[in-house]
């Protein structure tokens, strides 16, 4: 079974506010460096979701990652949660990080994952956004509840979004919803977020194993997530970043390299274009 991996390519401090991004030195080319050698090493792939700011500021990064055949997606310009864009603003921050990443790779832009997940049902205008824009997929919804985001009743798997309700499937759709992987609990129907991001740094790796592989046992393919700065223990430790910042990032290289050997990871677009029939 081929899973997807996707990077959400930010720096360490891009979840503080941009005002104070200047005070602080660029960690995330050695710390994506450092997962494109794993990536070599165990032959998978990727799709990147890389900040604008970030292509800016090193665009000779992103033609690195584009060289290895790993797909370049937008993960925004600013770093800003919807929720606290007006749909003038963010279609503003969507046009400069599409500029961005197009004019670096020569080629056209087609996924989108928002900051924070934070595309849901409040923020639904991002959708047809997107699709007015030229991108052909989101990614962005997390189909469980959490503290920050998430929408608890969102399909758990790839869908297209209907025009009016953006949690239910249109199956004429031409535009892709593709959630990233809770894991679901039978009977109780209790939602668990245990694959990527602080979640698998948090739990102990046998269980991200497993629900691995119950979601793969329905013939489904796993959307894992994270990024750079969870693979860079060096990072400085400051008061305006919270604990899950820094929460088991000793140990995180060691289970990604682990999860990189066991299983099998393609990008979003090489994925779609194997499976352009199972959707």
């Amino acid at each position: 079974m081929q899973n997807i991996l996707s990077i959400d390519v930010e720096d360490w401090y891009c979840d503080l506010n941009p005002h104070e991004w200047e005070k602080h030195r660029g960690r995330v080319v050695t710390a994506t460096r450092k997962i494109l050698k794993m990536l070599r090493e165990t032959n998978n792939k990727a799709t990147f979701f890389v900040l604008g700011y970030v292509a800016e500021k090193y665009p000779y990064l992103v033609k690195e990652i584009q060289k290895e055949n790993h797909e370049i997606g937008s993960h925004g310009y600013w770093h800003r949660r919807i929720a606290d864009q007006t749909p003038e603003e963010f279609e503003k921050d969507l046009i400069m990080s599409l500029r961005v990443l197009e004019k670096i790779t020569k080629q056209k832009v087609r996924g989108y994952r928002a900051p924070q997940f934070t595309i849901s049902e409040n923020t639904a205008y991002a959708i047809d956004l997107l699709k007015k824009h030229g991108l052909k997929y989101d990614s962005s919804i997390f189909p469980a509840k959490t503290p920050l985001y998430g929408e608890p009743f969102a399909p758990l798997y790839m869908y297209k979004p209907s025009f009016k309700e953006i949690l239910k499937n249109d199956p004429r759709g031409q535009f892709l919803e593709i959630p990233i992987s809770v894991y679901e609990i039978p009977i109780l129907k209790k939602r668990i977020p245990l694959i990527g991001g602080i979640y698998f740094r948090f739990f102990p790796y046998f269980i991200t194993k497993y629900a691995i592989k119950k979601i793969n046992k329905q013939k489904k393919p796993v959307i894992f997530f994270t990024h750079p700065w969870e693979y860079d223990p060096g990072k400085p430790k400051i008061r305006g970043l919270k604990w899950n910042h820094y929460y088991g990032i000793n140990k995180s290289t060691r289970k990604l390299r682990k999860l990189l050997k066991e299983h099998k990871f393609t990008s979003i677009k090489d994925w779609l274009n194997q499976n352009e029939k199972r959707i």
